[in-house]
C-alpha cells in the first residue's frame, strides 16, 4: 500500500527553491504577491490552501517540482483552468503545480493542428484558432481549463458533428509521476494515449495537448428566454424530445449533429428575481438553416430573444459563469424522451429550494441535448461513458460557506429525481453510495460524466470495464498514486481503498 502523502514544511521551500533557481519558475508560499491568485478557484468552495504553489513555464520545470515531491511523498494537485468545483486542482498544505503561465497556442494552419499548453482555458484555444477560421471541440464555457476538460473526456459545442475532445487529440505531453516528461500518441506510448484520453487526471501532470482542429464558419446561436407556464413547457419538451429523438442506432437525430442546446430552468439576474426557462443553442450553420429547424420553438414567441450569428469564441461565452461565488456542477443522466410532468417536478423543487434559500438565486438546472450519434461511434481512449444517454447539469450556486451542506443536499436531491426517473423508464440504474443517477452502459460504467461533481461514486463506477487495465497503466507510471485527486485509480497490487 502507498506510503500516506504528507503536507510541505519549510524545508521543502527551501529545497524547491534551489532545485528551480536558474529558471523561469515561480515559487509562492502564502507571503508572496501572486499566492492568493494561484489558489484562486472558479468556485470559492474549492480552495485550499497549498503549501507551496509552483508556476513553471515548461515542462522541464514541472518534471523537476514533480520528482522533487515524488521522492517526499508531498500531497500534490494540478491547476489548470481552477474550475474544478469538486476541489480536485487544490491541495490543504501540499505542492500546487500551477500551469497559469503555460497557456501559449501555436496553430499549425497546414496540417490544421493546435499545439495547447497545459494551462490553457479554451477562451486561448478558440481566439487562436479563429483567427485562422479554425475551431476544434472544446467546452462549452470559455474560461474552462483545456485540460480537465479533455482529459475527463470533453463535451462541446462541435460534439454532434466531431465527438469528444478526446476523439480529436493526435498527442499529449504529461511529466509522469517520476518526473519524466513523456509525449503519448496513437503510435508511441500508446498505452498511456489510451489512458490519458479519459482518466488523464490520475497519470501526471500534462504539460501540452495537439488537438486535431477544422474549418470553422459563423455560427447560429444565443439564448431564447419563455415563462415556465406548463403550456409552454408541454411545447417545449415535446419539440426538443423530436429534435433529438434516435431513429436507431447509428442513425443521425434530424439535427444531424448541427444543434447543440440546453433546456433550463433559472433565475437571471436580470429577470427580477422570477424563474424562466431558457433554451441555449448554438447552430453549426447559417440563420436561414437554423430558423427553419427551430421554426417551432420561435413560433412559442419567447419573451427575450437574444440569438444571432456567432463567432465560434463567442459561442463558448454565451452560458455565464460568474466567478465569486461558491458553488458545485452536479451530473446526472437522462434518456429521451423527457417527461412533461418529470420537467414540472423539478421546477417545483427548485422554486421551492430558491424561494426558502435567498442565497442560491444564481443556481441553475439544465438538461443537455446534442446528436449522440457521433459520440457513441467512437472508442477513443479509456472512457466508457459513450451512449444514448444524455448529461444534465444541477448546479447551486451560492456565496456563503454556512449554505455548503444545504446546497449540496439540494445538488443531491435533484440527482435522486433523475435516478427514479430512469428507473420509471425501466433503466439499469448505478448503486452508487448517493444512489447513482444513471444508465450502466456496454462497459458496465454509470454513465456520469466523470467532468461533473459525483460525490460519491467510485472510479470503478466512472470507468467500468476499463478499471483493471487502467490499473495496470498507473503500477506503470504512478505506483504510489501521487495523482488521486479526481476517481483515484488504483494500481494494481495496491488494493481496491474503495476505489
Amino acid at each position: 500500500m502507498a506510503r500516506e502523502r504528507r503536507t510541505v514544511n519549510q524545508s521543502d521551500v527551501d529545497e524547491l527553491r534551489r532545485l528551480l533557481s536558474g529558471t523561469q519558475a515561480h515559487v509562492l508560499t502564502s507571503s508572496d504577491p501572486g499566492y492568493g491568485a494561484s489558489i484562486e478557484r472558479w468556485s470559492l468552495a474549492a480552495v485550499k490552501p497549498a503549501g507551496v504553489s509552483i508556476l513553471p513555464s515548461s515542462s522541464e520545470e514541472v518534471a523537476i517540482a514533480i520528482k522533487y515531491a515524488s521522492s517526499h511523498y508531498l500531497d500534490v494537485a494540478v491547476k489548470g483552468g481552477g474550475h474544478s468545483t469538486a476541489g480536485a486542482s487544490s491541495s490543504d498544505g501540499g505542492l500546487l503545480i500551477d500551469l497559469g503561465r503555460m497557456r501559449k497556442v501555436e496553430v499549425d494552419v497546414e496540417k490544421q493542428q493546435l499545439h495547447v499548453q497545459g494551462g490553457c482555458i479554451w477562451a486561448d484555444v478558440d481566439e487562436a484558432a479563429w483567427q485562422h477560421k479554425l475551431a476544434t471541440v472544446g467546452g462549452t464555457v470559455a474560461d474552462t481549463g483545456v485540460g480537465g476538460l479533455t482529459l475527463g473526456g470533453g463535451y462541446g459545442h462541435l460534439s454532434g458533428s466531431r465527438g469528444l475532445v478526446i476523439d480529436n487529440t493526435i498527442s499529449i505531453t504529461t511529466v509522469t509521476a517520476d518526473g519524466t516528461i513523456v509525449r503519448a500518441s496513437k503510435t508511441e506510448n500508446t498505452d498511456l494515449f489510451w489512458a490519458l484520453n479519459g482518466a488523464g487526471q490520475n497519470f501526471g501532470v500534462t504539460t501540452e495537448f495537439v488537438l486535431r482542429a477544422y474549418r470553422q464558419e459563423e455560427v447560429y446561436a444565443g439564448t431564447l428566454v419563455f415563462p415556465p407556464s406548463p403550456d409552454v413547457i408541454s411545447k417545449l419538451v415535446t419539440i426538443v424530445n423530436d429534435l433529438y429523438y434516435v431513429p436507431g442506432e447509428g442513425t443521425p437525430t434530424k439535427t444531424k449533429g448541427q444543434l447543440n442546446s440546453l433546456l433550463a430552468i433559472g433565475r437571471p439576474p436580470d429577470a427580477g428575481g422570477q424563474t424562466v426557462t431558457l433554451f441555449i443553442f448554438a447552430f453549426d450553420g447559417n440563420e436561414t438553416q437554423a430558423k427553419k429547424l427551430l421554426q417551432p420553438i420561435y413560433t412559442l414567441g419567447p419573451l427575450v430573444d437574444m440569438t444571432s450569428m456567432k463567432s465560434y469564441p463567442e459561442v463558448n461565452k454565451q452560458i455565464p459563469t460568474a466567478p465569486g461565488f461558491r458553488s458545485s456542477m452536479k451530473g446526472a443522466a437522462f434518456v429521451l424522451p423527457i417527461r412533461e410532468e418529470f420537467v414540472h417536478t423539478l421546477l417545483s423543487k427548485y422554486n421551492t429550494f430558491l424561494d426558502s434559500q435567498p442565497d442560491a438565486q444564481g443556481s441553475l438546472l439544465a438538461w443537455e441535448l446534442y446528436d449522440p450519434t457521433i459520440v457513441v461511434a467512437s472508442d477513443e481512449g479509456c472512457f466508457a461513458n459513450r451512449g444514448y444517454h444524455l448529461n444534465s447539469l444541477i448546479m447551486p450556486l451560492w456565496s456563503k460557506a454556512e449554505n455548503d451542506k444545504e446546497c449540496r443536499q439540494f445538488a443531491r436531491d435533484l440527482s435522486l429525481e433523475f435516478k427514479h426517473e430512469l428507473e420509471r423508464k425501466g433503466e439499469r440504474t448505478g448503486d452508487g453510495v448517493e444512489g447513482g443517477a444513471s444508465v450502466r452502459g456496454k462497459k458496465n460504467a454509470v454513465l456520469l460524466y466523470g467532468n461533473y461533481d459525483q460525490y460519491d461514486e467510485k472510479s470503478r463506477d466512472i470507468f467500468g470495464d476499463n478499471y483493471p487495465r487502467l490499473q495496470e497503466i498507473k503500477a506503470r507510471y504512478d505506483p504510489d498514486n501521487m495523482f488521486d485527486k479526481l476517481f483515484a485509480i488504483q494500481p494494481s497490487g495496491a488494493g481496491t481503498n474503495g476505489a
